[in-house]
């Protein structure tokens, strides 16, 4: 798109020389961004354009791969039938841990909360 918003094909080209180093770091920031190819990026910057960028929750995402293995371990569970004194042991305890998983993100939400700056 064009920036009065028609649809135009670009047939104007800039080439720069970079070293390796700074060229990873360049894919490394698109990468964190919205933008679909390492050109879109670059276009962006160059025209003074806003560049949407995700920050991500290191906190958050190591829950998340918890509870996905929590999940597939008890579906595993499940589709095995009936439970032994020990299988309902194991269930028991990957409740807890859910418990557990459950308090952290609250914890972890309140205290996100409590921090000048946010709501």
């Amino acid at each position: 798109m064009s920036s009065d918003g028609s649809k135009q094909h670009l047939d104007n080209f800039v080439q720069i020389g970079m070293y390796k180093e700074d060229l990873e770091r360049l894919k490394q920031a698109v990468s964190s961004s919205t933008c679909r190819s390492l050109s879109e990026y670059c276009r962006k910057l160059l025209l003074n354009k806003p560049v949407s960028i995700f920050y991500r929750s290191q906190s958050f995402d190591a829950f998340i791969e918890e509870a996905i293995a929590l999940r597939k371990e008890m579906e595993t569970m499940r589709q095995g039938g009936m439970f032994t004194p020990d299988g309902e042991k194991r269930l028991i305890a990957l409740q807890e841990e859910i418990k557990q998983c459950i308090n952290k993100i609250y914890d972890y939400v309140r205290q996100d909360r409590k921090e000048p700056g946010n709501g």
